[in-house]
């Protein structure tokens, strides 16, 4: 069970990023970055409500995943306005899931069996080649190059920061958990907030959904960190990258390209030692 709550988690999360990387070619992308923290609130409160118990440390860790999350946020937008997404993206990604790795088996002490860290090194090259990695050796290091490395390095750490502060909640309060976490995040991001024309409140309205899917599958992910370890959650969640591939193909008829074609095989291969790592 725990497994499948990761991997619908992984979905949710793959199609904010679907949704938001479609408005972030007509609307600023801080400005979705609030909206997706709004609704992600919206929701969080509501399901909150219905679903969860408040406990009293739920509020530190949810306002600390959200700073996490709006570092994140803002330093991957920075770095996509200065280096080429085939650099932010990869970097990002491989980054986030290494740095909540090592603070798994830091702060949790975790163990995972070889099957897992067979898994583990598989993840990391398909994680990089599915979100768009090619060879550092065919990428000039010039100043724009440098900045998008270390912008992307530390967007992975916010995002890394997130998810580790979210496992720490208890499980009743999950979305208690999210809902402080995305109204921390939209604190952060408003101050970054730009007006544009009347006509784009569409976008707002979609960002805003996005936001709700995002809240659905981060509870998916907290909860699902209760029933294994925390390092398994982590590494499926991380393969997000899949779904923008894979909805792209299908919805937009956008080429995947070779690289990613063994991205999406390495991440098949890698989940598939993992779910056997876990039985």
């Amino acid at each position: 069970m725990s497994i499948a709550l990761a991997l619908s988690a992984m979905v949710l999360l793959g199609s904010t990023h679907f949704i938001n990387g479609l408005l972030a070619r007509f609307y600023p992308p801080l400005n979705i970055a609030f909206y997706t923290h709004l609704g992600g609130a919206l929701v969080g409160f509501a399901g909150a409500l219905l679903f969860s118990t408040w406990e009293p440390t739920v509020w530190i860790w949810g306002a600390l995943a959200g700073i996490g999350s709006a570092l994140g946020a803002w330093l991957l937008y920075q770095g996509l306005s200065r280096a080429p997404f085939a650099i932010v993206v990869p970097v990002s990604a491989v980054a986030m899931v290494t740095i909540a790795l090592g603070l798994s088996l830091i702060f949790l002490g975790e163990r995972p069996n070889a099957w897992v860290w067979l898994g583990v090194i598989l993840a990391l090259p398909a994680i990089w080649l599915t979100a768009g990695g090619g060879k550092p050796s065919k990428t000039r290091m010039n100043s724009s190059t440098r900045a998008g490395l270390l912008l992307g390095f530390g967007a992975g750490l916010g995002f890394a920061l997130q998810l580790h502060f979210l496992g720490q909640g208890p499980e009743r309060s999950a979305f208690y958990g999210n809902a402080l976490c995305m109204l921390s995040g939209a604190v952060c991001c408003l101050p970054f907030y730009q007006r544009t024309h009347p006509a784009r409140k569409r976008f707002t309205l979609l960002a805003t959904a996005a936001g709700g899917i995002s809240t659905l599958g981060l509870t998916l992910y907290a909860i699902s960190r209760q029933g294994q370890l925390a390092i398994v959650s982590i590494v499926i969640v991380s393969m997000y990258p899949l779904i923008p591939v894979v909805f792209g193909s299908l919805f937009r008829k956008e080429a995947v390209s070779g690289t990613a074609m063994m991205g999406i095989a390495l991440s098949i291969a890698a989940m598939m030692l993992i779910v056997m790592g876990n039985y």
